[in-house]
């Protein structure tokens, strides 16, 4: 599905787990609606229109993704000090720990004995991470939010979601609010 996307270093951890309703009964999903999710309201308002739109509960499987960044050390010829070391580690945890909360909190917006939902947690680039994610799940579907770049900063910092529009195989919604939502808020 992804245009030859590269096999990730990184981590992924599954979070959320379906219901055991949905475990037991044995049956594939119709579709696998997989949803990047991160802290932004724009992300919140891609998770609501997704559900109120697009998922039917009794046959499609939503999967949740979050990436969180890489913590990377520093270039350096020298040997990294235990106590430098140790500061990675730690903030990779706390990173570790809210994308995990997140995708638990997204989750339970939804009531798990009506939708098939698991969360998986990511480690890298999202670009790249979401692209080999969603080939790897069979995805048939994939919606993430718009940040609302404007065409200029979206050129000189790039955008994930118009990236995996452009390399992804799949359909990619980007659900955007309309003028009169902007300004309700």
């Amino acid at each position: 599905m992804a245009s030859s996307a590269p096999a990730p270093t990184s981590v992924h951890e599954d979070v959320v787990h379906p219901h055991e309703t949905h475990a037991a009964s044995g049956a594939p999903p119709a579709r696998v609606i997989a949803i990047a999710v991160d802290a932004s309201a724009y992300s919140e308002y891609a998770f609501n229109w997704t559900i109120q739109n697009v998922v039917r509960p009794d046959t499609d499987q939503i999967v949740l993704l979050n990436v969180r960044p890489l913590v990377s050390f520093p270039v350096a010829f020298e040997a990294i000090s235990a106590e430098a070391l140790k500061q990675f580690e730690d903030l990779d945890a706390v990173n570790r720990k809210e994308s995990h909360d997140l995708l638990r909190a997204y989750a339970a917006k939804v009531p798990a004995l009506k939708y098939n939902i698991r969360g998986v947690a990511l480690r890298g680039d999202p670009r790249d991470e979401i692209a080999f994610k969603v080939e790897e799940i069979r995805a048939d579907m994939l919606v993430v939010g718009s940040r609302g770049l404007g065409a200029v900063k979206r050129a000189f910092l790039g955008s994930v979601s118009d990236y995996l529009v452009r390399h992804l195989h799949l359909p990619v919604i980007v659900p955007r609010k309309s003028e009169d939502e902007e300004i309700k808020g």
